[in-house]
């Protein structure tokens, strides 16, 4: 068709101009060419992007090729190396097993006396503290020194050995030494410990949690654990104690019980009255006919992440035969609150003594509250870095603590200062109260610069015993003893 039109194109050249219907043929033709010629320009179009589509299509068959033989070199890869582990780990298993056959296998008593004892671990802790203390009623300022060396042996996972030297250096004597703890704490199970050996009473939280010099946020004991404590701060004997999760993280409840040799009273007094005071323990069990025995439940209802702060609620016992059947019963309660930088506490007890010889029972109450905040999310001062930080380490104290009792003794009246005591003799009075400010500077987290001062403010009422080198006791009504202060300023440190 292309051929016939070209020499249609030509002819008019020859002679066929003259004729109209020819021209017309002509111009149609052209026309019909002119499509032609269109239609070839798409076609090529239509073919042009084909093979573009066909080369795109291509090259993704070959990344395709190309991954496909990746990861089969990959899977090759992973099943000889897990090939080769199994191996490995079938070895190392046999060659456990040829070792504990081995170990089992020895006849030497002391190779396997070592495995079951373990490894043998000692730690040296405790406190030291240096004190200056000053009492108006008695003019008396001093320095007063106390190290307690604290030594933990680990013999294995599951005993465990303290003992605590106590070395004070009272004003005017020479240095003086004790042991308030020696024990062995055996740990049976998750649930349950046996500590045996002369041990912080557990009754409260006071001489077992707070007692330590840089753990008590004053430098003072509250009035009913301190110069006349209303039970013994020590005893020698057996304690089985442990804890148990009941709720969420942080709902706990510990116990402890225990049986020990049981109070004794001052045996410098001729003969006993009331109002004697406790020893510290009795080494000997000569003037009991029975044992003392207690317990302590301490609870914890708020989870760790309730937002709510950490309550302790807690009660405790302590009842024994004193002397002969004559028996002191003792009960508390307890509770302990910490919130960001809040913490709180309070205790009250009550001790019921029986007398000989038909005298009327000793009865004792002692309490104390006390409140603490931190200061150390206070807002800037805008004078300095220095001047912030500084009193971001503060942390404001006060407590209230008082004793009620019928009488109280002459002859164990001290006014002889030392860490912990400032001294004063309002505090030796048959209803002795104490209000005790505290400023604390926390230099490190077991690093603390304390300083307190004490209002003595005893009331009338009471009995003042006295022997005045007879072994009979008189007993005459106590005169107003006078309000009385003291400061003491004091740094403690825990290692």
């Amino acid at each position: 068709m292309l051929a016939i039109a070209l020499t249609l194109i030509a002819a008019p050249r020859f002679g066929i101009a003259e004729d109209g219907g020819d021209t017309r043929v002509l111009v149609q033709f052209r026309q019909e060419i002119e499509t032609l010629k269109g239609s070839e320009a798409a076609e090529r179009r239509r073919v042009a992007q084909d093979e573009k589509h066909i080369q795109e299509l291509e090259n993704q068959l070959k990344l395709l090729e190309t991954q496909n033989q990746k990861f089969g070199k990959t899977a090759s890869t992973l099943e000889i190396n897990e090939t080769k582990l199994s191996s490995d780990t079938e070895q190392r298993f046999q060659d456990l097993q040829n070792q504990v056959a081995a170990k089992n296998s020895q006849p030497d008593f002391q190779s396997e006396m070592n495995r079951y004892l373990g490894t043998h671990q000692l730690t040296i802790a405790g406190a030291a503290a240096g004190a200056f203390i000053y009492d108006k009623q008695t003019a008396q300022n001093t320095f007063s020194l106390e190290f307690e060396p604290l030594f933990l042996y680990r013999l294995n996972d599951w005993i465990l050995f303290e003992g605590t030297i106590q070395a004070s250096l009272p004003p005017g004597s020479g240095a003086s030494f004790a042991l308030p703890v020696g024990t062995a704490q055996i740990f049976l199970n998750d649930y349950l410990e046996v500590n045996a050996g002369i041990f912080d009473e557990p009754f409260g939280d006071w001489y077992e949690d707070q007692s330590p010099l840089w753990v008590n946020r004053f430098i003072t004991a509250p009035l009913l654990y301190g110069a006349e404590p209303l039970v013994p701060p020590t005893d020698i004997g057996v304690q089985l104690r442990g804890s148990v999760q009941w709720g969420a993280l942080g709902q706990d409840v510990d116990y402890t019980t225990w049986i020990a040799n049981g109070p004794s009273y001052d045996p410098a007094v001729p003969q006993p009255v009331v109002g004697q005071t406790l020893n510290p323990e009795n080494n000997i069990a000569v003037n009991t006919n029975g044992r003392a025995f207690g317990g302590r439940f301490r609870f914890y209802p708020f989870p760790l992440d309730s937002g709510l702060g950490r309550l302790e609620v807690g009660a405790s016992t302590y009842d024994g035969k004193w002397l002969d059947s004559n028996w002191l019963y003792s009960w508390g309660l307890s509770a302990a609150y910490l919130y960001k930088d809040l913490q709180a506490r309070a205790e009250y007890v009550e001790s019921y003594r029986q007398m000989p010889n038909g005298s009327a029972p000793d009865n004792r109450q002692g309490w104390y509250v006390q409140a603490g905040y931190f200061l150390q999310h206070l807002p800037s001062t805008h004078i300095s870095d220095e001047l912030d930080d500084t009193l971001r380490r503060l942390e404001l104290l006060i407590r209230y603590s008082g004793v009620n009792q019928r009488a109280i003794v002459a002859d164990e009246i001290t006014t002889t200062p030392a860490i912990g005591f400032s001294g004063s003799p309002s505090i030796f009075s048959p209803h002795a109260r104490e209000v005790a400010l505290g400023i604390d500077y926390w230099i490190e987290p077991s690093i603390v610069w304390q300083t307190e001062f004490d209002l003595e403010l005893p009331r009338r009422g009471g009995s003042l015993v006295t022997f005045n080198g007879a072994g009979t006791p008189k007993s005459n009504p106590i005169n107003a003893t006078a309000n009385d202060k003291a400061l003491l300023t004091q740094l403690s440190i825990g290692f």
